[in-house]
Formats: C-alpha cells, structure tokens, sequence
C-alpha cells in the first residue's frame, strides 16, 4: 500500500472533507484550456483536497451562490436528500472550474507518500524543462506542484523507466508510488495522461487516478480507481483484464487509452 498519509490524501479527493457533507467526489478539471497562470493551485486543478474545499466555500459566498453561508456549512434546503445535495455541490465545483487534473492528483499523492516513507520532499528535487529564463526558473522552483505536468514526471531526469507496457514484465514486481504513463494518446494523439498504482497484490494491481472519460458527460468525472487483473503471466500489461467503473478492457476508456498511446511505460520515481 501507499503511505497512511498518502492514502488518506486519495481518499479526501474521493470524499472531499465538507463540513456536514459525505461521498463528494472530486471532479476533474484541467487548467490547460483556460490556461490561467498565477492563481492559487486550488483554482488550476493543482491542489489539496482542503484547498478546493476553501476555494469552493469563499466562490460561493463572494458570488451569493447560496451553496455555503459564511461559517462554510452547506446551506442547500433541508428538504433535498443528501444525495441531491452531494448532485448540486458537485455540479458547482464543476460549473466553477474546481478539481483535479492527473497530474496534480499524482503530484500531491507521490509527495505525501515519499514525505512519509522516505523523509524526502521530492517537489524540492524535481528537475523541470531547462527554462532559460530566470523568472520562469524561479516560479518553477517555488511553485513545484503547479510545474509537475506528466511530461515533466516522466522526464528521465526525476523517473526511472521499469518496464515498457507493451512487452512481457513480471507485474508482481511492480511497488506502490509506481506510476503508470500513458504518452500522446486520446482522439489527436495530444494527451498525456497516468495512473498511480496505490497496492499490488501479486494477482491484482490496484491503480488511482483523475480522468475524464467521453461517457462522462459534463458532470461524470473525476477521480476514480481501477484494478489490472493479472491473467496472463507471460504477457504484457494490454494482455490483462482493466476492470474500471464496472467497465473491462475495450469498454474501459483507461485501457483503451493505454493501448492507443504512443507511450506505455511504468516508471518509478527517483529519490
């Protein structure tokens, strides 16, 4: 397993910490489109559970939502079940750009794990692009969670490559904190996308990630866990049974991503 620490972090984003609330799970956002820079990690799909808790609480009382009064309690008629009220708290978070994008998900779980585990805060040691503008150096530095794309994890320079996903790997080696990358993939080829393997039984390989899947709709999204039954010892990871949101290999968006990208390794972190 990972860190109690860490654990308890994905488990906040799948049940964000609302005062009187329960079950919230936390959407998915990518600041990318937007591209707002500057703002608080909470606001650009980069922060903590408590950070888009306190984002979601101030927009709503700054902009007379009426979703949370001024102490931060939900404030939506007593009258709707709680599963309605979890339906409009959710359906506010997204209206209002508050989430989690994969990376920012993988950031903070690796940083509470090797914090625990390790006593080493890993954000403080990335290496980013070489950015030869001071500023940009700077910002890097001081704001490391809102720089560490996936493209900038998988840099050879912060991980190590373990196995390729295509080729034949003895999957029971696979440690918690390993990291599952998914290179140019989606409809353009664009996407970077990864997972966080969060246990490995063996048999069983248990992952975590943010996504949103084109069933999702507008409100679906969000983070999610799966599992890669190992089946096939012989094989490679595509040869395996995805089991995700009730949906297995070609009905698994994750898996379909997985055998469609460029990309398909696992690495793991270097410390």
């Amino acid at each position: 397993m990972l860190s109690p620490k860490a654990e308890k972090l994905i488990n906040d984003y799948f049940n964000l910490p609302f005062e009187g609330l329960s079950g919230i799970r936390c959407p998915y956002f990518n600041n990318t489109r937007r591209r707002a820079r500057g703002q608080l990690r909470g606001l650009i799909g980069k922060g903590t559970p408590e950070e888009i808790v306190e984002e979601a609480k101030i927009i709503s009382t700054q902009y007379r939502h009426n979703i949370f009064d001024k102490d931060g309690f939900c404030c939506i008629h007593a009258a709707h079940s709680d599963e309605e009220k979890n339906d409009d708290v959710r359906k506010f978070l997204i209206d209002n750009d508050l989430g989690i994008d994969c990376s920012g998900f993988i950031s903070q779980a690796l940083i509470a794990h090797y914090k625990e585990t390790k006593n080493i805060n890993i954000a403080k040691n990335f290496y980013f692009w070489p950015l030869k503008n001071f500023w940009r150096r700077l910002v890097a530095r001081l704001r490391p969670v809102e720089n560490m794309s996936v493209s900038v994890i998988a840099k050879d320079e912060n991980s190590l490559k373990i196995a390729d996903g295509r080729e034949t790997y003895d999957w029971s080696k696979l440690q918690p904190a390993d990291l599952i990358f998914m290179m140019e993939t989606g409809p353009n080829k664009k996407r970077n996308h990864i997972l966080i393997i969060e246990d490995n039984e063996g048999s069983i390989i248990k992952y975590a990630h943010s996504r949103a899947w084109s069933s999702d709709g507008k409100y679906g999204h969000g983070v999610a866990r799966g599992v890669i039954r190992i089946t096939k010892l012989a094989g490679n990871m595509l040869d395996q049974t995805w089991e995700e949101q009730g949906k297995t290999n070609d009905e698994n968006e994750t898996y379909r991503e997985a055998s469609e990208a460029k990309i398909f390794e696992v690495r793991r972190i270097k410390i």
